[in-house]
């Protein structure tokens, strides 16, 4: 019984020794990566002084127009076998995958640039294909190693792309829904307004009541009476019987 508790404890005991080990390994991939410095992170010093502002000016014309926030990165390092897995690696550790967000990443690897672009879930709620249309759109000047003109080529895509889907704005997906809301408010008011008027009594502010009777006046019409029982306001409003002799 020794013997067998014996090799059962150690059994465990050799398991457990890769618990740190595999810990450590993830927390040095993740310290690996770069940290956002800004919407535009040139790890690897792609663009001159010019290039910087030329491209932050892009990305502030398009939070501005579309309400979607870009994100750039360029690295010549990575901790993984492709680009898709560092890419991903970047856009949980940036927050950015709940966001209106585009990132954009473009890794050196040998002699050899490649592009991955990921959409954060409200950017991809308006346009699901928006991600793999700006990556097609800028892949031929990542090949050929033109990677501040596949930066600038981008937001021309960008815009290329939600002019012909007839979307404004990107941001939150919310803009409708704001719509809707406003319009819903609208008509509420409206109705509450025709109700104070009709129904409730400007004297006492009691709610009217309301009886019909036959119009003195001609056959086809009937008054409506609307009354007040505690201070005794009366208004009348004559109209046309229905079809079955009610007011239309």
């Amino acid at each position: 019984m020794r013997k067998l508790l014996a090799h059962h404890l150690c059994s465990l005991r050799g398991s457990l020794l890769w618990v740190p080990i595999v810990l450590l390994l993830f927390s040095n991939i993740a310290s690996s990566l770069p940290l956002p410095i800004g919407a535009l992170n040139d790890y690897g010093n792609v663009l001159d002084r010019h290039g910087r502002e030329r491209i932050n000016t892009l990305i502030s014309d398009a939070q501005a127009s579309y309400g979607v926030d870009v994100s750039i990165l360029a690295s010549w390092e990575s901790p993984y076998d492709s680009i898709n897995q560092y890419a991903y690696a970047i856009f949980d550790s940036w927050g950015l995958a709940r966001e209106s967000t585009i990132l954009t990443v473009f890794l050196k690897g040998g002699k050899d640039w490649g592009v991955k672009v990921l959409c954060g879930d409200a950017v991809t709620r308006v346009h699901p294909g928006l991600a793999s249309q700006l990556q097609a759109g800028i892949s031929d000047l990542v090949a050929h190693r033109r990677i501040e003109e596949a930066m600038v080529a981008l937001f021309g895509v960008l815009d290329e792309q939600i002019e012909s889907g007839g979307t404004q704005k990107l941001a939150t997906g919310t803009g409708s829904g704001r719509t809707v809301w406003i319009v819903l408010l609208i008509a509420g008011v409206g109705v509450a307004s025709l109700f104070v008027t009709r129904r409730v009594c400007p004297r006492c502010g009691h709610i009217l009541r309301r009886r019909t009777r036959p119009s003195f006046r001609s056959y086809k019409e009937q008054d409506v009476v609307y009354y007040c029982r505690r201070c005794g306001y009366t208004r009348t409003v004559t109209r046309k019987r229905g079809p079955r002799g009610r007011g239309g």
